[in-house]
């Protein structure tokens, strides 16, 4: 049981690891692990699982995706309800990620979706760092669209695995940049999904469209123990 927890503090939770250590007992207070993400050329739907630095100041797009591997010109197109879509642009030449105003500032928090856009011929991997959120945290869900995903480096049914609060005639639109968007609805009068229950992998986002229920919580819980 120790050596599990130092094992975690020294950052060897991969993709896999955490996604089965949420299922089994590991004792740990502070979790710091890494997610690679794959993407295809053109636009992914993604999303940051992890807290850059454990206190919620510095995800921002150059923190939580870095520059190391990223093509020139490739962007970050986050999304906001409220404000709709900020752009961040990477430029090889200097290094860096530009523009967007907030969504380059401080808007990947963990459980933030958006869309990356890998320009050329070729996909790339992205590596997220950082922390793994404990306990239960309140997802806002809102009325109309949105980009929604889990807020650890976690994969499931979002309503039988992780609590949604799902609504009659919510819809959940998962991407794929080989086959497009596959649409999920749910029916509350028979409490099914058509044809079946969003499963999101991790650093997976997905659209949700808010169907008659009307705005509410989405309270996740995740705790390595």
């Amino acid at each position: 049981m120790r050596t599990k927890a130092l094992l975690c503090a020294a950052g060897l939770l991969a993709v896999g690891a955490i996604s089965a250590m949420a299922q089994s007992n590991v004792y740990s207070l502070n979790v710091v692990g890494y997610v690679n993400i794959t993407l295809s050329t053109g636009f992914n739907l993604i999303a940051n699982q992890l807290d850059v630095d454990g206190n919620g100041t510095n995800n921002t797009v150059q923190g939580t995706f870095g520059t190391n591997g990223i093509p020139n010109l490739a962007r970050w197109y986050g999304y906001s309800p409220a404000t709709g879509f900020g752009i961040a642009t990477f430029f090889a030449t200097t290094g860096t990620w530009s523009g967007g105003g907030t969504t380059a500032n401080n808007a990947v928090n963990p459980g933030n979706g958006g869309w990356f856009f890998v320009p050329g011929a070729s996909g790339v991997t992205v590596t997220t760092v950082g922390t793994v959120p404990q306990g239960s945290v309140g997802y806002p869900i809102v009325s109309g669209f949105q980009i929604v995903s889990f807020k650890d480096p976690i994969s499931g049914r979002v309503k039988t695995d992780f609590g949604f609060p799902a609504g009659n005639l919510d819809r959940f639109y998962q991407f794929s940049p080989v086959t497009g968007y596959a649409i999920k609805t749910y029916f509350s009068g028979t409490g099914t999904w058509s044809p079946s229950e969003p499963n999101l992998a991790v650093g997976e986002a997905a659209w949700l469209q808010r169907g008659s229920a009307g705005a509410t919580t989405w309270v996740q819980s995740f705790t390595v123990q």
